[in-house]
């Protein structure tokens, strides 16, 4: 089987678009080649540091294509629905026919699925630093939506005694903000994060007292000074 596609059958219909198919099938092409993949090779202009062009050979890889694309919507904020406008798949299909786009939803689902395989990476990463962690947060109503937004963000000297920085937390806060509502999304941060050990110190929210006292209470012991 070369392609997904399903053609009809019937009698009624003939073979001719059987044929015609068959001539412009660029799935058969490639298999009849003897290539085991969709990975196809062909040729591209490279420009080199000292500024020559030169030909080298290229593989399209579907894989590759598709985290590139998932890297370009993240990067610019692209609405997922960019994937099913007409116009972008056109487009697309021009640069590389073999190229599979795959829905809205489905970018959705990888966009999450890569944004906790990442998320991981850094809660590792964080558990193994040995320096103190000072946590900063803003919080904000966005004018369309009026709703509002917190981003708990780490700050923190690695090995090479390079300032870091970490976005913990980009998440909605429903009304009211109260000192308990925020103090609620700031310690499960910490703890899910395993920095509840490590914190070193917070900003304007503890020194104005918007989070609650159970919070002060529970981060503002002597042996974390």
């Amino acid at each position: 089987m070369y392609y997904a596609k399903k053609l009809g059958g019937e009698t009624k219909n003939g073979t001719k678009h059987l044929h015609d198919h068959l001539k412009i099938c660029t799935l058969r092409r490639i298999k009849l080649s003897g290539n085991k993949s969709l990975a196809q090779g062909s040729l591209r202009f490279g420009a080199k540091d000292s500024g020559t062009i030169s030909l080298e050979n290229y593989t399209f890889d579907q894989d590759i294509a598709h985290k590139t694309l998932l890297d370009m919507i993240v990067l610019h904020e692209y609405p997922l629905c960019m994937v099913d406008h007409a116009g972008f798949r056109r487009f697309v299909i021009e640069l590389k026919q073999l190229f599979k786009m795959g829905t809205r939803n489905n970018i959705r689902k990888e966009i999450m699925s890569r944004y906790e395989q990442e998320k991981k990476k850094a809660i590792d990463y964080m558990a193994g630093i040995k320096s103190r962690v000072a946590i900063t947060t803003d919080m904000w109503t966005s004018d369309n939506q009026k709703r509002g937004y917190m981003a708990i963000i780490a700050h923190f000297i690695d090995e090479s005694w390079t300032l870091r920085n970490i976005i913990m937390r980009f998440i909605y806060v429903p009304s009211p903000y109260t000192a308990d509502v925020i103090s609620e999304e700031l310690y499960d941060a910490l703890v899910e994060w395993n920095l509840d050990e490590k914190f070193k110190t917070m900003d304007k929210l503890l020194a104005f007292g918007i989070v609650s006292k159970t919070f002060k209470k529970a981060f503002s012991s002597p042996n974390r000074a």
